[in-house]
């Protein structure tokens, strides 16, 4: 997997996303949902490296040859996960239906009083996992997350949700991230990150994905099986208009293992992770939002 998603410039000037965004916010979702159309056909016409992107991803996936509606389609679901998410931080989840499944593999260690890792992906809207908090509000929930991808977006949501900077682990900015996220775990929260990107040169390990070679990061499982803490899988996945059916899985990683069989488990993770995200992309296919290409050589 190329990094090369980590240098792609925002497709719109700061201050013509945050105009759109509190355009949107005043309308409301049923409006905000009208604007996106021509929103979207720009996007889908201007930007044909991606919609090529689309075609080999959603060729992989279908299993055929992908027509144009395919791709518009695809980016469609892109743009409409993208304006929930402004609904979901900006106006708290109005206009935003949640269906939850497997809520009883969270449920588990919470009860136990375990932190526990939320792991997401690109597939569909991880920002769907709050609905976790509105089950326990007392809940601590904190997103590792770079603030220096997309710094015009998530400087927006800020500006909106003040609260938003306080949840954030941010990889980029703090050297002791690591640190912050054990103690965190330690304290019994949820911390939610992404596993399917790898930023960098971060560690990294080739897995079968889609019919082709692709490559996952290894901290995730790594940081599971040092801390020992549980791995819950989760999956946002658009089902309609504003409609999400939110998915939890619970992920085993083994515990103790040896320094010399560290390299093989943490392979053996990546490809059942792999594996899992194969399945719900086979079962949503346009949910899938990697525009880059996910299986170049490193």
């Amino acid at each position: 997997m190329t990094t090369e998603w980590q240098s792609r410039p925002e497709v719109a000037s700061a201050g013509l996303v945050t105009a759109f965004a509190r355009v949107c916010l005043f309308c409301g979702p049923r409006l905000a949902r009208l604007m996106l159309g021509p929103v979207c056909a720009w996007f889908w016409l201007a930007r044909g490296e991606e919609r090529a992107l689309s075609r080999d991803y959603l060729r992989r996936v279908l299993g055929r040859e992908p027509r144009w509606r395919d791709t518009w389609r695809h980016f469609w679901n892109f743009s409409s996960v993208t304006l929930d998410r402004l609904f979901i931080l900006g106006a708290d989840g109005r206009g935003i239906d949640v269906e939850l499944s497997g809520t009883a593999a969270l449920d588990e260690p919470l009860d136990a009083g375990q932190g526990c890792f939320l792991l997401g992906s690109h597939l569909g809207s991880f920002e769907a996992s709050r609905v976790a908090r509105h089950r326990r509000p007392q809940l601590p929930l904190r997103y590792v997350q770079d603030r220096r991808q997309n710094p015009a977006i998530t400087a927006l949501f800020e500006s909106l949700n003040p609260s938003l900077a306080g949840e954030v682990l941010d990889l980029g900015g703090s050297p002791n991230v690591g640190l912050k996220l054990s103690e965190t775990l330690r304290d019994g929260a949820l911390v939610a990150l992404l596993g399917d990107r790898v930023r960098g040169r971060e560690a990294s390990v080739p897995v079968q994905f889609l019919g082709g070679t692709a490559h996952l990061p290894t901290a995730p499982w790594q940081l599971a099986m040092v801390l020992g803490v549980p791995v819950v899988l989760f999956f946002g996945l658009r089902v309609g208009a504003g409609q999400y059916r939110v998915v939890f899985e619970r992920f085993e990683v083994p515990s103790g293992v040896a320094r010399a069989e560290r390299a093989a488990a943490l392979a053996e993770c990546a490809q059942r992770y792999a594996d899992r995200l194969a399945a719900r992309a086979t079962e949503a296919p346009y949910n899938w939002f990697n525009f880059f290409d996910y299986w170049a050589e490193r």
